[in-house]
């Protein structure tokens, strides 16, 4: 095995690794949701799908829940493009590191890039930082070249095997599941972990600071609209704070 193929390799089993702890709290998360649409009247194969195919767990589970109380797909539609639009400031934040690569690596990890595949990768590209070359490759600081997005497919793909195991185990087992379980912990729990790993770095504290301030200053605005607006401008925080501080260097 050449050292390039071993170190691909161990990137991509570190991402695994360092990813691993976050899926304790998103089985819980996709069974909620596979439970969900079965409540809602969505077949079961369909709703496997769409967790195969939209892989949005935030954004699936308040679909289910606006379908079970009858909402209309205006309302649907908007209500997911704005839980999603956080990941137009992922993409921004992590677009610097990937750009050098192929056209079809990029479009791989735009669909695997979920909260917490990118709370996971963007440490380890924070961490080491990267020199471009004449030739427009990439290379560390060591002068190897740049695999660390073998460790980012190593967290996006982690995390969608696990959704895609939660979701039929929701689907298969959900009726089965007491009730006085009340498995809607998984959310915050989920989100609890990222915010964990992200208040290591300035970007994630400016992130939490500016989303909880807008959580306040926002509460009052209807249909929950605050908390996206608090997310929306925490993510503006981060990504600012982030490109300040590799500007400032």
């Amino acid at each position: 095995m050449s050292a390039t193929r071993s170190t691909r390799r161990a990137e991509f089993l570190a991402g695994c690794r360092d990813e691993a702890p976050l899926q304790l709290g998103v089985v819980p998360f996709g069974m909620l949701y596979g439970i969900g649409a079965l409540a809602a009247g969505m077949p079961a194969w369909l709703a496997q799908l769409a967790s195969a195919v939209v892989f949005a767990g935030a954004a699936q589970l308040v679909i289910v829940q606006m379908l079970t109380a009858a909402a209309g797909a205006l309302p649907i539609g908007l209500t997911a493009s704005l839980l999603n639009l956080r990941h137009v400031l992922y993409s921004a934040s992590v677009a610097d590191y990937v750009r050098h690569l192929p056209r079809r690596w990029r479009l791989l990890l735009a669909y695997l890039l979920t909260d917490e595949a990118y709370a996971v990768a963007i440490l380890r590209y924070q961490t080491s930082s990267t020199s471009t070359a004449d030739d427009g490759a990439t290379a560390t600081t060591a002068g190897m070249t740049d695999l660390r997005h073998w460790y980012f497919l190593g967290c996006g793909l982690t995390l969608w095997a696990t959704w895609q195991l939660s979701t039929a185990a929701g689907l298969v087992f959900g009726a089965t599941i007491p009730a006085e379980w009340d498995i809607d912990f998984a959310v915050p729990l989920t989100f609890i972990a990222l915010l964990t790993l992200l208040l290591r770095e300035r970007a994630g504290q400016a992130a939490a600071l500016v989303a909880a301030l807008g959580a306040l200053t926002f509460a009052t605005l209807p249909y929950k609209l605050g908390l996206v607006a608090a997310i929306l401008l925490g993510l503006v925080a981060g990504v600012w704070a982030a490109r300040f501080a590799r500007d400032g260097k």
